[in-house]
């Protein structure tokens, strides 16, 4: 009879050690699945918050769409000086009207560079510019964005550029408006969901961001 009763305490303590063993790594498990949905939750809300920030901050400079159709900005290659001069005034006009444009110009087939307060380096051709060749691939399309470092003065820049057509659609130049990516980082939300994020005043690494293009961050 003894014997019985010690069999049985031991069957009922393993019984109740495998019940706990179970019950613990079905807790691991569902914590486990719980943090890996919540860590999801948390990065599709952060891409979706950046992406609207992203796509809110840039729209305005889609004004290249609408510059690209002005006849003076299309032929500016076969104007007078008197007449490009109109040509950047208009330039000029929207950089003042918007603080976050660093940079509005426009450079053509002909290696011809309209800017303002803007002095290009000894041979500067804008056609080899990363900017005008991003154009040239995304159009008739403005390019989604692209950051790169100025030839002259090493600034890192995020610029948004479309091609400019003649009536016949051939291409005359390529029209470029663009931000400091400094000023860009400034302006980035510096929370999610009450989570922290931190952007360092030096970009260290490039980041695709959905319909976008690329990112310094």
């Amino acid at each position: 009879m003894s014997s019985l009763k010690k069999e049985l305490f031991w069957k009922i303590t393993i019984a109740l050690i495998v019940a706990f063993v179970v019950i613990c790594v079905l807790s691991i498990f569902q914590l486990y699945f719980s943090g890996i949905k919540t860590a999801r939750d948390f990065i599709r809300n952060v891409n979706n918050t950046v992406t609207s920030f992203i796509n809110g901050y840039f729209r305005k400079f889609y004004v290249v769409d609408v510059l690209s159709r002005i006849p003076e900005v299309r032929y500016a290659p076969y104007l007078t000086d008197e007449e490009r001069r109109k040509v950047l005034e208009i330039y000029r006009i929207f950089q003042e009207a918007d603080r976050d444009i660093y940079y509005l110009y426009s450079g053509y087939e002909n290696g011809l560079l309209l800017i303002n307060d803007y002095e290009p380096a000894e041979g500067y051709d804008p056609r080899v510019g990363p900017w005008y060749r991003a154009a040239l691939e995304s159009r008739p399309k403005p390019t989604g964005g692209i950051p790169y470092r100025e030839f002259k003065t090493k600034e890192l820049l995020f610029s948004v550029s479309k091609v400019i057509t003649d009536d016949e659609g051939n291409v005359t130049g390529v029209i470029s408006v663009e931000t400091l990516l400094e000023r860009l980082l400034s302006n980035f939300p510096h929370s999610f969901d009450n989570h922290e994020t931190v952007t360092e005043p030096q970009p260290r690494k490039l980041f695709p961001f959905r319909g976008i293009g690329l990112l310094w961050c």
